[in-house]
């Protein structure tokens, strides 16, 4: 979990933008079946879910400030926790939210001593915020839990 915290942490960080000010979430997540929903306990413009194993969902979203695209936003994340974080780069893909806006996910992975962990951070941009929506954990896990991540994807709705 230290591994996946510091990977949430990093990529909040990447983006040097500061956390929306308001009452609520400028996004609907969606809770997958076989997650628990933390509520407000990391904030009100952050979202966590986990399973019981540990798997966890995150997502937050930043003012776009400086105004970037997908494709600019998508790759100082990849720079970053490459080079930055020392995660390895397994795989990207485009994506798509509930309501239409395209994304981009990218899977990396990174070894904690002897085991290794997936952290997958999906990046969506509108004209105002930048939305990461993040899962990981130890791999096994994550994989045994792909079909829902795919779900809380799919089904995110940023506004």
């Amino acid at each position: 979990m230290h591994s996946l915290r510091h990977a949430f942490v990093l990529a909040a960080a990447l983006t040097g933008a500061a956390a929306l000010p308001g009452c609520g979430r400028p996004f609907v997540p969606a809770t997958p079946p076989g997650f628990v929903d933390l509520g407000d306990r990391y904030g009100k413009n952050e979202y966590r879910a986990t399973t019981a194993e540990g798997v966890v969902i995150g997502i937050r979203a930043f003012e776009n400030d400086p105004e970037g695209d997908l494709a600019f936003w998508a790759r100082v994340i990849e720079k970053r926790l490459r080079e930055g974080g020392g995660y390895a780069l397994l795989g990207k893909a485009d994506v798509k939210s509930r309501n239409g806006l395209p994304g981009v996910q990218m899977r990396f992975g990174h070894d904690e001593g002897k085991e290794a962990h997936l952290y997958y951070v999906t990046v969506f941009v509108n004209d105002d915020r930048v939305f990461l929506h993040e899962a990981g954990g130890r791999k096994e896990l994550v994989e045994r839990h792909q079909q829902q991540i795919d779900w809380a994807i799919r089904n995110f709705l940023p506004e």
